[in-house]
């Protein structure tokens, strides 16, 4: 076992775990030694280290010793992983490394903002970019609650109790992430980014369309749902995402970092979104008005207790 206070790092930190071990085998072990050693995603090692020899009793949370890397020389976003073995047994934890300042980008090639306004159709209908930060305004979705846990047990038996979503999907080799480190599905670096935020109902996309982090529904409606898309919009090239990548970016590390990803991304020539989308469409997410429920918990066979009081 490794006690770790976290799992996302900024570079000017230092890693600290305090390893334990559990043992419940036929017989005490004596003389133990152990070893631990921390690799990139590359398999590269980056520090290693054996623990002082011990015997190891039949017992849980028998402390090992203490593993202590300063993160200095990890100069670029990292996803890190530390392996202790013991008598030939083996455990690993992943653990994130960013940068604690970025380079400084001219933000003037593209035009942030909360809401889509005159001008961010203006710029977009001129061939321009835009980048819509859409956290907590979002309409059509509104009523998906996504945590970072998933489902608990199923939503139909617990009439959608909170949350919603089984997690999400993205491309980690989409130029978008080049700079955020990422599997095809979340992991515990996203959790500050992706927890109690809000989603975007695709329904009226183009069937066609997927967007770059596409949160999981809920297997009995299966909606197609996103929390950052791109899109070609009239003659320019629009980022939307629902998740909040403005505040508190100093105690948020893993959301300044995506931030940071994005915008490089958006200032490269790969920035080149293929799927067209009608600006109506993507405003439609915004728009405030009368939506149907997204599912009836009865049926004309249901009891009376489970229908509704209708007047």
């Amino acid at each position: 076992l490794a006690r770790i206070p976290k799992f996302v790092f900024i570079n000017d930190e230092t890693f600290h775990a305090e390893l334990e071990v559990f043992h419940f085998g036929r017989h005490p072990l004596k003389n133990i030694s152990s070893q631990w050693k921390i690799t990139d995603s590359k398999g590269t090692v980056i520090a290693q280290g054996s623990l002082k020899e011990r015997d190891i009793p039949i017992d849980n949370c028998i402390p090992l010793g203490n593993v202590s890397l300063p993160l200095s020389k990890i100069t670029k976003a990292e996803k890190l992983n530390l392996e202790v073995a013991v008598d030939h047994h083996m455990n690993n934890w992943d653990f994130w490394v960013y940068p604690a300042e970025h380079p400084t980008l001219n933000k003037g090639d593209i035009y942030f903002c909360n809401k889509l306004d005159e001008k961010a159709e203006s710029i977009l209908n001129d061939g321009g970019k835009v980048f819509l930060s859409a956290a907590g305004i979002v309409e059509n979705g509104k009523d998906v609650v996504q945590y970072f846990n998933p489902v608990f047990w199923n939503t139909s038996w617990f009439k959608m109790r909170p949350p919603h979503t089984l997690g999400m999907l993205c491309n980690p080799q989409h130029p978008a992430f080049t700079n955020f480190p990422t599997e095809f599905h979340s992991n515990l670096q996203w959790w500050e980014i992706l927890d109690r935020q809000q989603v975007m109902n695709l329904e009226l996309f183009p069937s066609k369309f997927k967007p770059l982090i596409q949160p999981i529904d809920t297997w009995f409606l299966n909606r197609r749902l996103a929390v950052l898309f791109e899109a070609k919009v009239g003659k320019g090239k629009l980022m939307v995402c629902s998740a909040d990548l403005q505040n508190n970016l100093n105690e948020r590390p893993a959301a300044k970092q995506l931030l940071y990803s994005l915008t490089k991304y958006m200032f490269s020539g790969k920035f080149n979104p293929k799927v067209e989308v009608d600006y109506a469409v993507v405003a439609e997410l915004f728009e405030k008005k009368e939506r149907p429920p997204a599912i009836k918990f009865y049926t004309t066979q249901s009891t009376d207790d489970l229908k509704p009081n209708i007047k």
